[in-house]
């Protein structure tokens, strides 16, 4: 398995793949598309996939086009339903009408012409092919997680010390990209009522987006910046969630809510908003605590209940993390993942 990459700079996880035995290609997605088009059908031909496996949303048809083309095997997997803007430029909003028309053009055709359609949740499934569970083509697959190690007593000291928290300060933490859709002024608002009545609360922002500036500004008009630490993008998440002691994750929508499974898998309880994506990440009252999204107080309840009761904050944590650990493993999302080839190449 090797990686195209639509964008120019390397990613996160670049270097993971790589040191597992992948190559990967850069092939930069350009308002013209004529170079990106020639240099994923030029990696096709040459190295002569049987596969071409799109993660992609709004530019998906791209790649089935290509695909097609050259008589390969296409799987599209979608990850939600709709794609918001994320950086300035496509914020804009003539630039937005015209991305999300061309995003509405491409999936049609990819949805119609891919050989397989997948998704990692039955929510966008069910978004983007409602009776997908009668159709020959469509296949659910499933995200994994890393089951990290749990914090040592140490490590977590180093921690807060690095960062300006004291010894028995609790921490929150939320952790996703700048945008509408993670609802960070909902994020606030709870902290803010935890921090009524639970002053040495801190909150832990890690990420970065197009509306970072103005949440920070936000924390500033709040006056609760001395309570607030922004730690940025890290490599370094699944360690920090194991240092914290609460998830708080009131996203407008999710596909799946990955960062919740995460937080579970390290054994901290999420509070979040009773969303069908992240009902399917947790399981409300067994590992997380979910509220409709816009009960800021509810939330905030719940975060000060676990808070200060640590014996029912380490069931939760300790339910999700074995529900990780036996349902949403690498080995089990591979072998899903290898069948589908399976049956892609040998249909």
């Amino acid at each position: 398995m090797d990686f195209c990459l639509k964008l120019p700079q390397a990613g996160t996880l670049e270097s993971v793949a790589i040191a597992q035995g992948a190559r990967t290609f850069h092939v930069p997605l350009r308002p013209s598309h004529v170079g990106y088009l020639t240099g994923v059908r030029n990696l096709l031909s040459e190295g002569k996939y049987d596969i071409l496996h799109s993660h992609e949303f709004v530019y998906s048809g791209l790649g089935v086009a290509v695909a097609r083309s050259l008589k390969v095997p296409v799987i599209c997997t979608f990850h939600h339903w709709q794609s918001p803007p994320e950086t300035e430029l496509t914020r804009m909003p003539v630039l937005r009408t015209i991305r999300d028309a061309y995003g509405k053009v491409s999936m049609r055709y990819s949805l119609t012409h891919a050989n397989y359609i997948s998704a990692l949740s039955n929510k966008v499934m069910e978004h983007h092919v409602p009776d997908w569970r009668s159709s020959h083509n469509c296949r659910m697959l499933r995200l994994s997680t890393d089951i990290p190690e749990l914090a040592r007593s140490d490590d977590r000291r180093d921690f807060r010390t690095e960062n300006r928290i004291g010894e028995e300060d609790p921490v929150i933490l939320h952790v996703g990209r700048f945008i509408e859709q993670k609802n960070h002024a909902g994020v606030l608002g709870v902290f803010r009522r935890v921090l009524d009545r639970i002053p040495s609360a801190k909150l832990v922002l890690l990420g970065h987006g197009p509306l970072k500036d103005s949440v920070m500004k936000q924390i500033a008009t709040m006056g609760i910046e001395t309570s607030v630490r922004y730690l940025g993008l890290r490599n370094d998440v699944p360690r920090i969630m194991t240092m914290s002691d609460v998830f708080l994750f009131p996203s407008l929508d999710e596909g799946f809510g990955l960062a919740a499974l995460e937080a579970n898998a390290a054994g901290l309880p999420v509070v979040g908003s009773l969303i069908d994506g992240l009902r399917e990440a947790v399981v409300n009252e067994e590992t997380a605590m979910l509220f409709p999204v816009r009960d800021v107080p509810a939330m905030a309840d719940a975060v000060v209940t676990l808070l200060l009761d640590s014996s029912k904050r380490y069931a939760m944590g300790q339910a999700g993390r074995l529900r990780a650990r036996t349902t949403y493993s690498h080995e089990a999302s591979a072998s899903r993942l290898l069948e589908l080839y399976n049956e892609v190449l040998t249909r």
